[in-house]
């Protein structure tokens, strides 16, 4: 009998000691894309959902004309999901995504994600006209803060992640 204990101690030690190992894998990867992306532009991520129910990260490319860059999502149930681009957001202005009229063919959960990411942009704008900021414009105030962590829980009170 206690042998048999130690054994299901050990594998259950065994994997879990895996499934940190596939979530480093998964999270290096991320952080990798993101990397690639914020060549091309200020990052924004977003995110809906919640813990009892599915997530949907997203991340969004913003140029200093307020167009959309690059939108690609991060969403799936297993380590194996990976952030894919979002196809017809390239080149829009960002005000499509706050207005309900435009039908952007996505999913309710990914355009709140997507808006998400706009209101942690709009918060960070905020901050600085409240710090007496009036004169920074909001690409300046981006472009200062795209050395700073990546909040990728902007609008649920979570910690931010270091890249």
């Amino acid at each position: 009998m206690n042998s048999a204990a130690s054994a299901i101690i050990l594998m259950l030690g065994i994997a879990w000691l895996i499934q940190f190992g596939f979530s480093y894998w998964q999270l290096r990867r991320y952080y990798k894309r993101i990397a690639q992306l914020r060549r091309d532009g200020l990052v924004w991520i977003g995110m809906e959902g919640s813990a009892w129910k599915r997530r949907v990260y997203a991340a969004l490319v913003i140029d200093q004309n307020e167009r959309i860059v690059h939108a690609e999502q991060l969403s799936g149930w297993t380590i194996l999901a990976g952030l894919k681009p979002i196809p017809g957001l390239a080149g829009r202005p960002i005000s499509d995504l706050l207005d309900d009229q435009i039908d952007l063919q996505i999913n309710k959960k990914l355009l709140l994600a997507l808006r998400n990411a706009l209101k942690h942009r709009q918060d960070i704008a905020d901050k600085a006209a409240k710090a007496g900021n009036d004169t920074t414009s909001v690409s300046e105030l981006e472009t200062a803060t795209t050395s700073q962590p990546i909040n990728t829980d902007a609008c649920c009170g979570r910690k931010e992640a270091a890249i």
